[in-house]
């Protein structure tokens, strides 16, 4: 009896409820035995039932390719990760891309870009857990990238520049880069402590004749000692700039580094340090700054140690939420120091006479500084100073978190990368 009543349906309303019963993932058997829409899809030995109608819903995917056919196959494998199809299947069925959550996100992106479908589909609830170990990835890839210059250091080392580049400029490369990257440092701890006692009166003896006459050779030789200590660290600091890049692989890239553009800028003292012109006193002042600037290097000679590689890494990948502050507080600066210069300086006993001097102010008090030389007067100022303070304090604990969670990411990816090497090796071994 119900088949006669089937039967007896108009053909519009049999469309309608087969559609409906179709929108509700609902398909009568006999319609798809009879247009041979039903597909089997095995991945990786796991057989997945659905129709031809349901894969053409995408069809710029790799699946509605492979079955926008006049004969679209009745089965099809895939030797791909079967868990991950299953949700990929379920975008066909519901338009929503869910993502699981044991899968490692890298993985999960790889099988989505087999299959065709974009990741900016995920969906809001799931975006976390596809991007969990993106940040993961794209760490170990810059940590790999240094590895992978070395090694390239390493094959080239049949040619003499690559030798004395390495020697140089990797301490890791050899027992005698060590040795060298230990005596630069010497220089430069030596040639910051001489002109360092030069400023020193009770230790620095200037002669004040030409002829010796009037001075004694044991008050002048102090002096003697520095300037000689000062040529021959000088000296050493040409040396090794320029053997540093005449054997430097690119000489563009060469003067990109900050810290070579700080050891040229170091040897200015060599050129100027028998001027006389108050010109040349501010600009060796400089030059002996850059020369301070220099003792950074010895994080490149302790790159071997664990925490120096976590911290190297650490403020690379920290670096635009480091310089996010400069430019937050250079706003703040001229907010707050607009701010108090017009509500203080109509005030009597005000410091705040222009709008420079409120610039400091407000530098002081967002620093968290405060020495005290400027304060206003008012209980607007005081309101002002308050805000600024709070806003201050904001600036510093900023960066905090972003800094403390790269480095414990970091510290846990070295911390992989170094157990994994010992494990390749054990086994190798054995």
């Amino acid at each position: 009896m119900h088949w006669e009543v089937l039967g007896r349906e108009k053909p519009l309303q049999l469309f309608v409820n087969r559609f409906s019963m179709s929108t509700l993932g609902v398909f009568s058997m006999e319609a798809s035995e009879s247009s041979g829409e039903k597909i089997i899809i095995n991945v990786g030995g796991v057989k997945h039932e659905t129709y031809r109608n349901t894969l053409m819903s995408f069809p710029g995917s790799r699946l509605a390719r492979l079955v926008d056919t006049d004969k679209p196959p009745s089965e099809l494998f895939f030797d791909r990760h079967p868990e991950t199809f299953a949700y990929v299947l379920q975008y066909y069925r519901s338009g929503k891309l869910h993502c699981p959550s044991n899968v490692c996100g890298v993985l999960l992106e790889d099988e989505l870009s087999f299959w065709g479908i974009s990741g900016e589909d995920v969906e809001p609830c799931c975006w976390a857990t596809f991007q969990q170990n993106r940040a993961a990835a794209e760490a170990l890839a810059q940590m790999e990238a240094s590895v992978v210059e070395r090694e390239e250091q390493r094959r080239a080392s049949g040619d003499w520049r690559a030798k004395i580049w390495a020697l140089f400029d990797n301490p890791q490369s050899s027992i005698s880069a060590t040795v060298i990257a230990i005596t630069s440092l010497f220089f430069i701890l030596l040639s910051i402590t001489g002109f360092s006692l030069q400023t020193c009166p009770s230790v620095i003896f200037q002669q004040v004749s030409s002829d010796n006459s009037s001075v004694n050779y044991l008050e002048a030789l102090p002096a003697q000692i520095l300037d000689a200590v000062e040529i021959i660290c000088s000296l050493w600091f040409v040396f090794e700039f320029v053997i540093r890049i005449i054997s430097c692989p690119s000489k563009l890239l060469f003067f990109k580094n900050i810290m070579n553009i700080v050891d040229l800028l170091a040897l200015f003292p060599l050129l100027f340090r028998w001027c006389s012109e108050s010109f040349c006193d501010h600009f060796l002042g400089f030059a002996h700054v850059m020369r301070c600037i220099r003792v950074l290097r010895i994080f490149k000679l302790m790159q071997t140690f664990f925490d120096v590689r976590v911290l190297k890494h650490t403020l690379r990948a920290s670096s635009s939420t480091l310089c996010t502050v400069p430019l937050l507080l250079f706003s703040c600066t001229l907010i707050f120091g607009t701010t108090i210069y017009y509500i203080e300086h109509n005030n009597d006993y005000t410091a705040f006479y222009n709008i420079p001097s409120g610039f400091w102010w407000a530098v002081v008090t967002l620093t968290t500084v405060g020495y005290g030389d400027m304060l206003p007067q008012g209980p607007q100022g005081k309101c002002v100073a308050v805000l600024c303070a709070a806003m201050g304090v904001l600036l510093i604990i900023l960066p905090v978190p972003v800094i403390v969670n790269n480095f414990i990411k970091f510290s846990a990816l070295l911390k992989t990368k170094s157990s994994m090497a010992r494990k390749n090796k054990r086994s190798s071994s054995a």
